[in-house]
């Protein structure tokens, strides 16, 4: 009995850190703008964007356009009534892994408390392992061309599996999640 509850102690922790790595999206707006005059997009190529293969630039295109259509916004080259473009980033993140070893009485009868934790001796040994993980930031910023300026910007942001069939559904996930905030709703 002793050992499972290590067990199941242990699995536990280990895997607290997988749930903190989870898709964190956050968006923001220019309250007071009026997102039912957004019609048409362009696409245009943001300052300090890191350039992206061709491949996951067409994955994160595509995911843009199926949002912007559900959006009912439609493409138009000559005269958008809002600019779209996104960035991408890579980081590494750290990622500790700690599993522990636990020997001798340690979760049983202790004196004049009942049963929990006390009642003997403990030795063990804890291993710390390290891992780095991949870290995709993607932000999508539309602008308003009369107005010169920011409207709308959505950032998400997830772990890389470099598995591109995994990794491409993160990205419809992303710009899903983003864009489920799109128009924003001013509130009161």
């Amino acid at each position: 009995m002793r050992n499972l509850l290590s067990v199941v102690f242990a699995t536990t922790l280990l895997g607290l850190p997988s749930a903190a790595v989870a898709q964190k999206v956050e968006t923001d707006y220019a309250h007071g703008t009026d997102f039912s005059k957004y019609k048409t997009y362009n696409w245009t190529k943001l300052q300090d964007s890191s350039d992206t293969n061709q491949l996951v630039d067409q994955r994160i295109t595509a995911a843009l356009e199926e949002e912007l259509a559900k959006e009912g916004l439609t493409k138009n080259e000559n005269n958008p009534d809002v600019l779209v473009g996104y960035q991408t980033a890579i980081t590494q993140q750290v990622q500790l892994h700690t599993f522990s070893t636990q020997m001798g009485p340690s979760w049983g009868y202790g004196p004049r408390w009942g049963y929990g934790w006390g009642g003997g001796f403990s030795s063990g040994t804890s291993t710390t392992t390290t891992s780095t993980i991949p870290r995709g930031t993607l932000t999508v910023s539309m602008f308003d061309p009369q107005q010169k300026q920011l409207v709308f910007r959505g950032v998400a942001q997830d772990t890389l599996t470099g598995k591109p069939e995994k990794d491409t559904k993160k990205i419809q996930k992303a710009v899903v999640k983003i864009f489920e905030k799109y128009p924003p709703k001013e509130r009161g």
